[in-house]
């Protein structure tokens, strides 16, 4: 943070914006930075921070918010407090099953393409052919894996 930042932020308001989107509680490393530019944070603007932090907390820490972030990659749920975050983690799990599914089918496409890339250049031997067009009949194979999981992983978001 940056000298005028430390001196007139609006510690609620920054502690309700990193709860609202799911980060961990930074006023620590908020301190810190302030710290670093010789201005003191008062012990007031700490209880601030948590105060908004915990609002902010409460409005991240729904299903719905916990299973878009899940979806996406981001499995933030352990920054939930304890008492709601055995009832979220089922969105959560359910979230990253999807997302993991369909980052193998991104990998399983994106090697597909390189390697018939490759089997139409003219300098790949026979050979290598060969083994481009084995390899790609893997391929396949694990793409009907991947496509039944993410199949499955839909199922589970459905029963949630």
């Amino acid at each position: 943070m940056s000298v005028g930042e430390c001196q007139t932020a609006d510690w609620f308001k920054i502690g309700q914006q990193d709860g609202n989107v799911g980060q961990a509680d930074n006023i620590g490393k908020r301190v810190d930075s302030c710290r670093e530019q010789n201005v003191a944070i008062a012990s007031n603007s700490v209880n601030a921070y948590r105060t908004g932090y915990m609002q902010g907390l409460r409005n991240y820490c729904q299903p719905h918010r916990i299973l878009d972030d899940a979806i996406a990659g981001r499995d933030h749920v352990n920054v939930c407090p304890l008492e709601v975050q055995n009832g979220l983690r089922p969105f959560a799990q359910a979230g990253m099953r999807v997302y993991s599914a369909n980052q193998r089918i991104k990998q399983i496409n994106d090697q597909q393409s390189r390697l018939s890339t490759e089997l139409q250049q003219p300098q790949t031997t026979e050979k290598r052919a060969w083994e481009i067009k084995r390899q790609q009949r893997q391929l396949l194979r694990d793409l009907d894996d991947a496509v039944v999981e993410l199949q499955q992983a839909r199922i589970m978001l459905g029963t949630l």
